[in-house]
């Protein structure tokens, strides 16, 4: 494993991926799996609690996010878990302890988890993604043909520009703002992320979410009070769905909690992973 815990790339079979790891290489060790649109570094306020309470943790940019490359395949879940377990496999990694995944990275690991990736590893599934598509039907005219790319750079990318900006401003100085336009600015973002809409990768996940359910995986799903993308009963039927998995809901927060309110989510995050697995 790599010690040093400045980012590095590695060279997969789909493309460049970026990844950094934080903590003691001794630690146990924790994969961070992000969410649609944001990458990595959504995770930069909550590792140092994670890291500080005796955790090391690897987190890596998705393809077509971040500094990651935007390979021209489907992004679906087969490119996503392949990614994943490549980067484990290129890193040394034979154990991992815990998974954090956050949002469209909950499916991702519910997905590497029936695939018999992670052996033994706890999940943490935060504001898990159960269905995007569903309830947004306007989506669905970004995925027609020709429609989608003249949306994408004129509608959907200057809107996730607002929504970020409003969001993120107000923390370090507005230094995740900064990113979100770095991240923009590298070609091949709005065509990766129409690609997540067009092969499903945003759409229903009920059937991943029962097949956890046939595994031995550890669950806790948390959830932001005031979180849009995931409302309760779309949280409440993912607990359904998987049977055993733990629930908790932070209040005040909401969908974008790990980024805005490390110091809520980080206690019940090290509870859970403290646990020996």
């Amino acid at each position: 494993m790599v010690a040093d815990p400045v980012h590095k790339q590695v060279q997969l079979s789909a493309g460049d991926t970026t990844y950094r790891v934080d903590g003691d290489p001794d630690a146990p060790l924790l994969l961070l799996v992000h969410g649609a649109t944001v990458p990595a570094w959504e995770f930069d306020r909550v590792v140092p609690f994670l890291v500080d309470a005796g955790f090391r943790c690897l987190r890596f940019d998705l393809f077509g996010h971040g500094s990651s490359a935007r390979p021209q395949r489907p992004h679906d879940y087969r490119l996503f878990t392949e990614q994943t377990a490549e980067l484990l496999a290129a890193l040394g990694v034979d154990r991992v302890h815990g998974v954090i995944g956050h949002s469209l990275g909950a499916a991702i690991t519910t997905h590497l988890a029936i695939a018999d990736q992670l052996p033994g590893a706890r999940l943490a599934l935060v504001a898990p993604l159960l269905d995007f598509v569903g309830p947004n039907p306007a989506l669905r005219l970004v995925t027609a043909p020709g429609l989608g790319e003249l949306l994408m750079p004129t509608v959907v990318l200057p809107a996730l520009v607002r929504r970020r900006t409003k969001r993120y401003q107000s923390l370090d100085d507005g230094r995740f703002v900064g990113l979100f336009h770095q991240q923009l600015a590298r070609p091949g973002f709005g065509r990766s992320l129409l690609s997540l809409l067009r092969h499903g990768a945003l759409a229903d996940q009920s059937a991943s979410y029962a097949a956890l359910a046939t595994t031995e995986h550890p669950a806790l799903l948390i959830r932001g009070s005031d979180d849009t993308i995931v409302p309760e009963h779309q949280l409440h039927t993912v607990q359904t769905l998987i049977g055993r998995a733990e629930c908790d809901e932070v209040d005040g927060t909401g969908h974008a909690l790990l980024l805005t309110h490390p110091e809520s989510i980080a206690p019940r995050l090290i509870e859970f992973f403290s646990v020996p697995s």
